[in-house]
């Protein structure tokens, strides 16, 4: 129109070039309308590709996806942010009614045939559906995971295990990623990927290497045969002495009392050595389940260096503890971790020994690294390591001893790292010798850590 208005003011009466400005203005008004439809219809073409495509990747992937609604839950947090509360963990802790109002605030939309293969109940079974069935048997990992969401974390991984509508348990690793808007995150996708066979793979290597562990304790308790009857010949020898005393005492024409009082607490006292010498002994032989605890670690050194008392005595071995000052506890097994501290000194006494030194000493020292780490060393100051050995030392079967298994090193490596940590050696350290050392977590009583010990005692 406003073409044809400045047609018309310069054209004045001629109707020919007016008509001509005319159809010139319809058309380039059409062709804007065409340009403008088509755009539009692209950009709608464009997401309908889009959906399509998350559709046939929702539904045909080979792992099990489910979509929640967690508009109600993100009205719950809502709310506890508006009450002040930072801490979504400590809240749980004094309202723990709280943990299955999240499960029921959460709800399925639908699920994928993975989904649906893997927990059952049918694609109209999980339209509204709660959560709660699902986490009967790790409720503390959905907690983890509400605790990650209210951070504002918008993924979440861990492996754990679920309960399908059957009622089966299924070892899965299980994933969260909120896709709603941004300050909203009312939709999130849940994927579980089943695991079932790779634990019980896991399950049968660590049962190989409880085998080997096991093994291995009762070779070194066969090497350590003359010192073990020595440790219980003297308290043995202690009792038949004090018994022999007591006799005499009670022969007497008038009996001592009080004698014969001490002579019988003397025995009790050895009586008692003896058991802890011959429980000692028992649990280093024995095929028992992992009986994990917090345990301060200095005190498995020094029960371990009791165990090896007389064999070092014997092979003129001075050993030199340095305890940690915090005296740190870790949370795992005693006779596993027992059983690296005697392996890594017999290590060390049977290397000073081969070699042929006279002097041999060895010094076993803790020390915090950080807050949250405890590292152990174990040093002699024997021949060392040659340089051709050290990346094969924890190699299954290797030795470079003369009638070594090769399994003690590969053995202690999966212990410390069953307990997640992680062990390792130097070829000279500062006694001259070798120096082996390996670290634990620390860990604080009122939150042990999840840890599934790989090898059985």
């Amino acid at each position: 129109m406003t073409l044809l208005s400045f047609a018309c003011s310069l054209l004045g009466d001629n109707f020919t070039a007016i008509a001509f400005a005319a159809f010139l203005a319809a058309s380039l008004t059409l062709v804007g309308a065409i340009m403008d439809i088509t755009a539009l219809k692209k950009a709608h073409a464009e997401l309908e590709r889009s959906e399509l495509r998350y559709r046939h990747l929702f539904s045909r992937m080979p792992i099990a996806f489910r979509q929640l609604d967690a508009s109600r839950l993100v009205a719950l947090f809502r709310k506890l942010r508006a009450e002040g509360v930072k801490d979504l963990g400590a809240y749980f802790d004094s309202h723990p009614e709280f943990l299955r109002t999240c499960m029921d605030a959460l709800s399925f939309q639908e699920a994928n045939e993975r989904a649906i293969q893997m927990f059952g109940g049918g694609a109209e079974g999980y339209v509204g559906r709660s959560l709660a069935d699902s986490w009967k048997e790790r409720p503390d990992t959905f907690r983890r995971a509400m605790e990650s969401r209210y951070r504002g974390e918008t993924n979440f991984e861990e492996e754990t295990r679920m309960v399908t509508w059957d009622g089966r348990v299924v070892d899965v690793l299980f994933t969260t990623a909120r896709v709603g808007p941004i300050n909203d995150l009312e939709v999130s996708l849940v994927g579980t990927i089943d695991i079932s066979q790779r634990v019980r793979a896991q399950q049968k290597l660590q049962q190989v290497q409880a085998e080997f562990a096991h093994a291995a304790r009762v070779s070194m308790l066969g090497e350590l045969t003359a010192s073990i009857a020595h440790e219980v010949n003297q308290p043995l020898a202690a009792i038949a002495t004090n018994g022999a005393a007591g006799l005499r005492w009670l022969n007497r024409p008038v009996p001592d009392i009080g004698e014969i009082r001490k002579t019988i607490e003397n025995i009790v006292v050895d009586t008692q050595r003896a058991a802890k010498i011959v429980a000692r002994v028992h649990g280093m032989a024995s095929r028992k389940a992992p009986e994990q605890a917090f345990l301060p670690f200095d005190e498995i050194i020094r029960e371990a260096l009791l165990f090896l008392g007389h064999e070092l005595e014997s092979r003129s071995v001075a050993i030199l503890h340095r305890p940690e000052p915090a005296a740190p506890q870790v949370f795992g097994d005693r006779t596993q971790l027992q059983q690296v501290i005697v392996n890594l000194a017999i290590n060390a006494v049977q290397a000073m020994t081969q070699a042929g030194y006279d002097d041999r000493r060895i010094v076993i020292s803790t020390v915090a690294q950080d807050a949250s780490t405890l590292c152990c060393s174990v040093e002699d100051n024997g021949p060392g390591i040659a340089s051709e050995h050290l990346g094969r030392l924890f190699e299954s079967f290797f030795t470079t001893k003369e009638s070594g298994m090769g399994m003690g090193l590969p053995i202690c490596r999966s212990i410390v790292e069953a307990h997640g940590g992680r062990i390792g050696a130097e070829a000279s350290a500062a006694e001259g010798g070798a120096r082996f050392w390996f670290t634990l977590p620390i860990s604080i009583a009122a939150d042990p850590p999840r840890s599934d010990l790989g090898v059985d005692a």
